[in-house]
């Protein structure tokens, strides 16, 4: 990070929300007493669980990699196509970052619709599949991504999964969820600073006018980077 990726932060992002923001909004929204909040895809320490601790909400985080107990919550170390939780026992599940990674849509809808009560909601934020750096991660082959991600990222190779893109566009999304009964409550389109260039102020800086193109001009919405996605079991 250098002086001009500092001032390009500051005049055009810092009184932006970001993508992560409008989530975590939400689901403190959404937290109260009594609730099954279930992380799908929550990460070796479960941070966002974390941040809804105070909720008084049955807090469960499920991931595939290993996961380092926390007080106050359950951590299951499952696929998130066979999660070991009782059908009907959960009313609100969401995921970070972890659409874009799924393999098989149809698992982890059909998961996510037995887990839920009818009425319970599922959100996501995901990559989307026609944002300039999603292009370019399904063109290059999954074993070249960490490197590329720690060049320019600084992120270290165990936090890079494998991406499949199979569930991360609107036509993707609605199919998967009406065929496991579900209905789309929210679907939104969101930019964000270009993380991915962060680490080169002069790409960091041409990269930021394309994506405040991308923000403003509702022609463009499609390329913008998040898909923020609620969707209500029927």
């Amino acid at each position: 990070m250098g002086g001009l990726t500092d001032w390009t932060y500051r005049r055009f992002w810092a009184h932006v929300e970001h993508p992560y923001r409008r989530l975590r909004r939400r689901l403190l929204e959404l937290a109260v007493p009594g609730l099954t909040i279930l992380d799908a895809g929550c990460g070796h320490t479960a941070p966002n669980l974390q941040e809804l601790r105070d909720s008084g909400a049955r807090l469960v985080g499920v991931d595939l990699v290993h996961l380092e107990p926390q007080p106050g919550m359950e951590l299951i170390e499952a696929d998130l196509g066979r999660i070991p939780l009782p059908d009907a026992s959960v009313d609100l599940i969401y995921s970070r970052s972890v659409m874009e990674h799924v393999v098989d849509p149809d698992a982890v809808y059909g998961e996510a619709a037995r887990l839920l009560k009818p009425g319970g909601r599922w959100i996501f934020l995901t990559a989307n599949r026609w944002d300039y750096v999603s292009i370019v991660s399904r063109l290059t082959p999954n074993r070249f991504h960490a490197g590329i991600v720690r060049r320019f990222e600084g992120r270290d190779e165990i936090d890079v999964f494998p991406t499949a893109y199979k569930t991360n566009d609107r036509d993707q999304i609605a199919r998967h969820a009406a065929a496991h009964g579900f209905r789309i409550d929210a679907f939104e389109r969101h930019g964000q600073y270009p993380a991915m260039f962060y680490r080169v102020g002069p790409l960091f800086l041409l990269a930021t006018f394309f994506e405040k193109a991308v923000i403003k001009l509702p022609f463009l919405a499609g390329l913008r980077g998040w898909l923020y996605v609620e969707l209500v079991k029927r």
